[in-house]
């Protein structure tokens, strides 16, 4: 589970490698972020979405198919943690 990734401070759309692969999809790094995590069963994104066109946005992530390639690169840039962790108050 993760609480709020991008809420704090948007490092994470801010990663090269996040940026890299939307612009292979012409897609935004946030777009990115959500179909990586819907690629996985049993796993939901539940992104914010403060107006319609940020709904727009989030909803069209689903249609993004990342190649292995893609998935290589962002599972090597934010790797699953090894052992459990807290989450950072916010």
């Amino acid at each position: 589970m993760a609480y709020s990734p991008v809420g704090q401070g948007g490092d994470l759309l801010r990663s090269p490698v996040l940026r890299k692969v939307a612009a292979r999809h012409e897609a935004t790094p946030g777009q990115v972020a959500v179909a990586w995590t819907l690629r996985l069963p049993g796993v939901i994104s539940i992104p914010k979405a403060g107006d319609l066109a940020h709904v727009r946005e989030n909803a069209a992530a689903a249609a993004i198919r990342l190649s292995p390639d893609d998935l290589a690169e962002l599972d090597a840039a934010f790797p699953a943690p090894r052992r459990k962790q807290g989450l950072a108050m916010l």
